[in-house]
């Protein structure tokens, strides 16, 4: 197979692979909101950013290590397994003992068992790591796709939500997510089961550390700068809103309530950044390290992405921004309405991080020094998401909202000038195939203006239609656009919006217009 018909088809198994991970999870996370309390949401915040941050050493970036290297040895992927084995048991056990003071901390009990018992999850990654980094590196995503599938309907959807109808309340999360990582770990195995040598070479194993490194680095500043916000939320008092209900509580219960809060808006905010990322760090991270020798087939891969990216997200973003009480209450439920403010800004920011996910996948496809240099500016966006977050609670977490979609820009700006600098490709080249999205977005929202007026006045209370109604009124009128004005569309060769609108049926009376015009 080509690697043109190989990286078409790897994108389309992993986009549906990504899909049905977000709709399970969706499905999972709104019914889970309606059999847990928010307050069990807000101990799992806190427990999976420390875990999440902890699990990054605790690989230090073997598998893209794995993946970027061109010349992979049998002796590496031994010494990327036993590394990662070694690591894997020795984070398991730090985090056991690190339990305590963490709750402590954050002056919870119960999250010392809950640490404990999701720190198994380094083990488990550890196992899982080379199987899947091979799995990656082949471009293999259809056996990615049945793992996740699998996993994600045991574990989340039977094991997950049947503790939580049984009431397990916060155990529930935290089972399912154990259960889920066990089953991957399994197929994984089942579909690249990898024979390792008793033992390997101190130079293979420096060879994986070398990239490893600057990825881990790269990742930890990425990783911190994503979660500081809530963990600096969940360590200060803030006001709730009034319809949260904080008035009834202690104020323990309602900083835990609150974070929940804010940990759920920043996780309807991140789901189509989740989407993104998932495609970048797999299809465009291995199809840009099996092309980093070649300097014009990368100006066209990366110029593509930003072209089709850009038509996706920014029109998205603007659809989120008008819709967003809509979202809200479906996925999370009525007692989150509270939360709608604060997506609605956090929703501002979706359109930069996802264009910066390309930035991301250009530095860690190509050489290693760029990894840490990118870093650098991982680490400022570190700074000032914390300083956004510390300024912003003085306003509340609309205040702390506003903070984030700063310092987004802000990286976005840096990570931009960065990634096309070392590919030596002008600034004028990108953001020309960013117009036809910007054009599409001020054209959504000028649909979606109306639109929503007129929901308003007809239908108020049915969300499931409302979205339905705006969904395919604002389809129907940006394909008429593109029908009768394809050029403002057009970007070079690119103009997906027009090949969609020639091939809906409406696009036959338009040639019989033609024709009897």
């Amino acid at each position: 197979m080509s690697l043109k018909k190989k990286f078409i088809s790897g994108f389309s198994w992993q986009a549906l692979n990504v899909l049905t991970q977000v709709i399970l999870q969706l499905i999972f996370i709104a019914l889970l909101a309606r059999l847990i309390s928010p307050e069990a949401f807000g101990v799992m915040a806190i427990a999976l950013v420390v875990v999440g941050f902890i699990e990054i050493f605790s690989q230090i970036g073997i598998g893209p290590a794995l993946i970027q290297r061109k010349d992979l040895e049998d002796e590496h992927i031994s010494a990327a397994f036993y590394i990662s084995i070694s690591l894997g048991i020795s984070f398991t056990l730090l985090l056991y003992f690190l339990a305590p003071w963490i709750a402590q901390l954050y002056e919870h009990p119960p999250l010392i068992n809950v640490l404990r018992v999701i720190g198994l999850s380094f083990l488990i990654s550890s196992i899982a790591i080379v199987p899947k980094s091979l799995i990656i590196k082949e471009m293999a995503f259809k056996k990615l796709f049945i793992a996740a599938f699998f996993a994600m309907m045991i574990g989340n959807i039977f094991i997950g939500l049947g503790l939580a109808f049984m009431g397990f309340d916060l155990w529930s999360y935290v089972y399912a997510l154990l259960a889920q990582n066990v089953i991957m770990t399994i197929a994984y195995w089942f579909f690249h089961p990898i024979k390792l040598k008793a033992s390997f070479s101190k130079a293979h194993a420096l060879q994986m550390i070398a990239y490893g490194g600057g990825s881990t680095l790269f990742n930890v500043f990425n990783y911190a700068a994503t979660k500081i916000d809530t963990l600096i939320v969940g360590m200060n008092k803030v006001d709730a809103p009034a319809d949260f209900g904080a008035d009834q509580v202690s104020d323990n219960a309602a900083r835990w309530e609150n974070t929940g809060l804010y940990d759920r808006s920043v996780y309807l905010m991140s789901l189509p950044i989740t989407v993104l990322g998932k495609l970048s760090d797999s299809v465009m991270f291995s199809g840009l390290a099996m092309l980093q020798d070649d300097r014009a087939r990368l100006h066209r891969a990366v110029l593509s992405a930003i072209y089709h990216i850009a038509l996706l997200v920014i029109p998205g973003s603007v659809l989120l921004i008008f819709f967003t009480r809509e979202f809200v209450v479906l996925f999370l439920g009525e007692q989150y309405e509270a939360a709608v403010p604060i997506v609605k800004i956090l929703f501002i920011s979706v359109a930069f991080r996802s264009l910066i996910k390309i930035g991301d996948s250009i530095v860690r496809a190509l050489k290693t020094r760029y990894l840490y240099i990118a870093s650098g500016i991982k680490a400022l966006f570190f700074v000032f998401v914390a300083l956004g977050t510390y300024f912003g609670l003085k306003f509340g977490l609309q205040g702390v909202a506003w903070g984030l979609v700063i310092a987004v820009f802000i990286q976005f700006i840096m990570m931009g000038k960065f990634s096309l600098g070392i590919l030596a490709l002008h600034p004028s080249r990108a953001i020309k195939k960013l117009v036809p999205g910007i054009i599409t977005a001020l054209l959504l929202a000028l649909f979606s203006w109306g639109i929503l007026a007129f929901l308003d006045a007809t239908i108020k209370d049915l969300l499931l239609v409302r979205i339905i109604i705006a969904l395919v009124l604002n389809a129907l009128l940006l394909f008429l656009s593109a029908w009768f004005f394809p050029f403002f569309f057009k970007q070079g060769k690119d103009n997906v919006l027009q090949s969609i609108a020639q091939k809906i049926p409406i696009a036959a009376l338009k040639k019989r217009w033609i024709k009897n015009s």
